[in-house]
């Protein structure tokens, strides 16, 4: 090892800037060296310890810090120089399995036989069918008003009912439901979801716990509260942030550790599979939707589950770390709904939303139904570019559930044209682009392709029939 080149004479300020402590006029306290509490002294320009209270000597805290600052090392140093390179902490391979930073040792495992390797596979315990296990964590990542907690929802029904996410097998079973962000807002869904989706809401085998806590503090409660329930097999954390302990959420070494609080909740008595909601990085975009707390938060995690809005609802994917095979994104309706019990004071409804998981084939039909309603769109612009999305929607004939003009199906629609710059809104009325023009041109010559084959079939049919 060799000394780093000092930049100035050493002082107590200087000391106190590097290892922290109190500083009189040549001395320091409380300085912290290799994690030991030391008091420092400076005389005729070099560094000694008079006190720390860990493994390393006196000498060997002076030889460290003299090292680390570029400063001469004294005769007591240099005896205690072999002493210091044997004591330091070496660097442990990173392993995101692990549940804490600091591993212990573990005795050498042996060599074992290409037969008895594989003969320890123990196939994967899945709670949604391919996408994520029992006993995992994952991350559900998604910007705001991405539909996160509706999804987790849907998760939570589909788990203590038995019933399938789309077209996955979900794992049937218990739920704890930590609603920390807004427990108010979950409660409203819940009961929105209860009457339209007829379980009754007193019930069924889904638990709360509504408000913020210290996961670590409360560990214990937890499991006590889970073994009373005889096991639970699915965990919601919503959201990370709120169950944050830290004092900064950009912090990597605060994310890390909060990680690794959270994945304690998957020793909980059933080995349940985690499922934590989480806000993206700042100014992130839909293919970077990684959550807050870099490599740190994610090497503790088992996957990164993402969440991303799409026509008519949301679409869950990965993106970052998912420890199995890849699938297939999984789509959701998320739409408005109401309840008898959901009313205020004056006894007005009160309008919440709830996501459902789509087949594949439902999602086909979905992005086809989207895809003509953007073609239809684009048309009565063309035709008119200053209706508003009432006038449009009544032209199109598109109702909502109380029969008023579905200004939202409009909107859709038009969100995506602008995305693909089909059409663009200025000075109050919607414009074609050049690419748009051509984009409605080719649509009226598709309809009338169909209309044409479509007369002739009926014409063919006639004749057969004669």
């Amino acid at each position: 090892m060799t000394n780093a080149q000092p930049n100035a004479p050493i002082t107590a300020a200087s000391l106190v800037a590097r290892y922290g402590g109190t500083a009189s006029r040549k001395d320091v306290k409380g300085a912290t060296i290799a994690g030991q509490v030391s008091d420092l002294y400076i005389v005729g320009g070099q560094v000694f310890c008079g006190r720390t209270d860990g493994a390393y000597t006196p000498q060997a805290i002076g030889g460290l810090v003299s090292m680390e600052c570029g400063l001469p090392l004294h005769i007591s140093h240099t005896r205690a120089f072999s002493d210091v390179e044997q004591a330091k902490p070496k660097p442990a391979p990173a392993n995101d399995n692990k549940k804490s930073a600091k591993h212990e040792a573990a005795p050498f495992p042996g060599v074992v036989s290409s037969g008895e390797f594989v003969a320890d596979f123990t196939p994967p315990d899945y709670h949604i069918d391919g996408v994520a296990q029992a006993a995992f964590i994952y991350s559900l990542t998604g910007m705001t008003g991405a539909g996160k907690t509706a999804v987790l929802l849907c998760l939570t029904y589909c788990t203590a009912l038995g019933k399938r996410l789309g077209d996955r097998e979900v794992r049937k079973g218990r739920v704890i439901y930590s609603a920390g962000e807004n427990p108010v807002d979950v409660r409203m869904r819940w009961l929105a979801m209860a009457h339209e989706l007829q379980f009754d809401p007193t019930d069924i085998d889904v638990h709360f716990i509504a408000g913020t806590y210290s996961i670590p503090d409360s560990i214990s409660k937890i499991e006590e509260a889970a073994k009373g329930l005889g096991g639970v097999d699915l965990v919601i954390v919503d959201t990370s942030a709120a169950y944050f302990q830290g004092s900064d959420e950009n912090s990597n070494v605060e994310m890390g550790n909060h990680a690794r609080d959270m994945r304690r909740l998957t020793e909980l008595p059933g080995k349940p599979c985690v499922f934590v909601a989480a806000h993206p990085v700042k100014n992130a975009s839909a293919d970077n939707l990684l959550p807050k707390g870099g490599g740190s938060f994610l090497n503790e995690i088992d996957g990164n589950l993402t969440l991303a809005r799409a026509e008519g609802g949301a679409r869950m994917h990965w993106q970052g770390k998912h420890r199995g095979p890849d699938f297939e994104p999984i789509h959701f309706e998320v739409r408005t709904v109401t309840a008898p019990a959901l009313v205020d004071t004056k006894g007005k409804s009160i309008p919440t939303v709830m996501a459902r998981a789509l087949t594949t084939r439902d999602a086909r039909q979905a992005a086809d139904t989207a895809r003509k309603d953007e073609d239809e769109v684009l048309l009565q612009i063309e035709r008119d570019g200053k209706q508003s999305l009432a006038d449009m929607a009544g032209a199109l004939g598109w109702q909502d559930k109380e029969g008023a003009p579905d200004k939202r199906r409009v909107s859709y629609a038009t969100e995506k044209l602008k995305k693909e710059k089909l059409a663009l809104f200025a000075r109050r009325k919607w414009t074609l682009t050049a690419v748009g023009q051509e984009a409605a041109t080719e649509v009226r010559q598709q309809r009338h392709l169909r209309s044409n084959i479509a007369s002739m079939v009926a014409r063919s049919a006639a004749r057969d029939d004669d």
